[in-house]
């Protein structure tokens, strides 16, 4: 329903744009192009084209939540006691949570180093 695979081969010079330019005005589902002429790389487009998919990759139902979320915790922090200020940690746990604390130090697209990098490889 949100992701369509496109398996049929597509040129990435204007096929591949005339698709999405279609699918995106009527706010359709991403598309992951999978046969790219003259690419060994599959291709994802409008993967964030609407609010709804937005929030999915945040972690929220709606992304007013975010907003809303951390405008209530800095009134709530400007006038609330120590103690109170401590039960709304675990608020503050759940809004962490959208961010990454600590960034990995390796990572699967390290595992592949080219030395002589090609731009033009890329669809």
């Amino acid at each position: 329903d949100q992701l369509k695979r496109i398996t049929a081969e597509v040129d990435s010079e204007l096929e591949i744009t005339e698709i999405t330019d279609r699918v995106s005005k009527e706010y359709g589902p991403a598309l992951l192009f999978e046969n790219v002429k003259g690419s060994k790389y599959p291709v994802l487009i409008n993967a964030m084209g609407t609010y709804e998919r937005m929030a999915m990759a945040l972690g929220v139902e709606k992304l007013n939540d975010i907003g809303n979320d951390i405008e209530e915790f800095i009134d709530m922090a400007n006038y609330m006691g120590l103690i109170n200020k401590f039960k709304s940690l675990p608020r503050l746990s759940r809004m962490a949570t959208m961010f990454p604390i600590k960034l990995p130090t390796k990572g699967a697209c390290q595992e592949v180093i080219n030395h002589d990098p090609d731009l033009s490889e890329l669809p």
